[in-house]
């Protein structure tokens, strides 16, 4: 196969200039992709900088009717039948031009929108894969949708064996189709960074020597627990007055007003507002050097999480990783070995986890040391293309 084409789902832009896991993913894995294809191509919404030379973007705008239903969706909960509304007509929309965009590529490689799959006229030796990030085959009204639209995939790759399983549970007839790649990162930009973090995070946080940090970094939704931990922290707060707290992150775009759960987050806060500091979104120009200038780093999802980047960046990063014992991480992180694992929204077992690791540096230590070479080890984006290459290779 001379040509590929990587089609993200419909929100978010590559370059990830507005964030987005999967379109940093991409972003990583494509340039790395470049050398097996005489052509590559990304389909997107318009990032509007300039990207890869060698890699051809192609934007698909926003029509005021998409923006129209994405606001609406935003403003409303997720238990609102219109939000389901909304993504359908985004995803329709979006997905009908991507169709017309991609006929021509010899390989359509699809991350995490199954749908998109429907709207697809795959031609005769065209190859069809869909990548997905997180648990969506499993979403109960779509399944009927995704049973028609799994049978143009050729390949089927999960991040994680938890998504792989859960899929293979409802979709028996694909079986053959799934794989398992787990995600990478790019270990020497996500490393210690040691004195240098903390001078080229000056004026964005202050570091006392004398406190020690705990940090969030991800979406702020209620999925991802960050209330759990605010809970938690309430109570560290009390026991260990020299500990802080670091938020990084925004609802969803990297620009994006505050929402009803950010107010929340805030109001919980109120208390220890002091100890507490709410940095919104931040590149990752600047997140390898919070990553490293931490004491902790906390992932308290309470979703079944697949394979989180957070989790592989933090221990590439050197720095401990307490994370919920949630969806794909158990895969990754090795409790007590490599970091600690806690029950999902469980703010008492966060509680003791994280005290009694700060009380215990040596402990500390052995784990950022065992995480970071676990992810040198096996969780390289050299591996990853190695794997995606060998994978499309035995579809010609």
């Amino acid at each position: 196969m001379d040509s590929i084409v990587i089609v993200v789902p419909e929100l978010q832009p590559v370059p990830p200039v507005q964030g987005g896991a999967v379109e940093h993913w991409v972003d990583e894995a494509s340039r790395r992709l470049l050398t097996s294809y005489q052509r590559l191509a990304i389909v997107s919404r318009p990032a509007n900088v300039a990207g890869n030379t060698h890699i051809e973007y192609i934007g698909i705008p926003w029509t005021p009717m998409e923006l129209f239903f994405h606001r609406l969706k935003e403003r409303v909960t997720w238990k609102n039948p219109l939000r389901y509304i909304a993504k359908i007509q985004n995803v329709y929309s979006y997905g009908q031009r991507v169709a017309r965009a991609v006929a021509e590529f010899d390989l359509v490689y699809l991350h995490n929108e199954p749908n998109i799959l429907l709207l697809l006229n795959k031609r005769v030796g065209q190859k069809i894969v869909l990548h997905m990030h997180n648990e969506h085959l499993s979403m109960r009204l779509f399944r009927p949708f995704y049973r028609r639209g799994l049978a143009k995939a050729d390949q089927i790759i999960c991040v994680s064996d938890y998504i792989r399983q859960q899929a293979i549970a409802i979709f028996p007839e694909y079986a053959e189709r799934f794989h398992v790649v787990f995600n990478a990162t790019d270990t020497d930009v996500f490393k210690p960074y040691h004195n240098e973090a903390l001078q080229q995070l000056a004026g964005l946080v202050n570091f006392d020597p004398n406190k020690r940090y705990l940090l969030y970094v991800g979406r702020l939704m209620p999925i991802k627990g960050v209330h759990v931990l605010l809970d938690a922290f309430r109570e560290i707060h009390r026991l260990l007055p020299d500990v802080r707290l670091i938020i990084t992150g925004a609802s969803f775009f990297s620009a994006s007003a505050k929402t009803a759960y950010e107010q929340k987050l805030m109001a919980l806060a109120d208390s220890v507002s002091e100890a507490i500091v709410f940095t919104g979104f931040l590149p990752h120009e600047k997140l390898k050097y919070l990553y490293s200038a931490v004491d902790i780093i906390v992932f308290p999802s309470t979703c079944q999480d697949a394979c989180p980047l957070v989790v592989l960046e933090a221990m590439s990063s050197g720095t401990c990783l307490i994370a919920s014992a949630v969806g794909g991480v158990p895969e990754i992180l090795e409790n007590d070995k490599n970091g600690l694992l806690v029950e999902a929204n469980n703010p008492t077992a966060l509680t003791r986890a994280i005290c009694d690791t700060l009380n215990a540096p040596k402990t500390l230590q052995r784990m950022e040391n065992a995480a970071r070479q676990k992810i040198i080890d096996g969780y390289t984006w050299q591996r990853l293309v190695n794997e995606l290459n060998t994978l499309f290779g035995s579809l010609t």
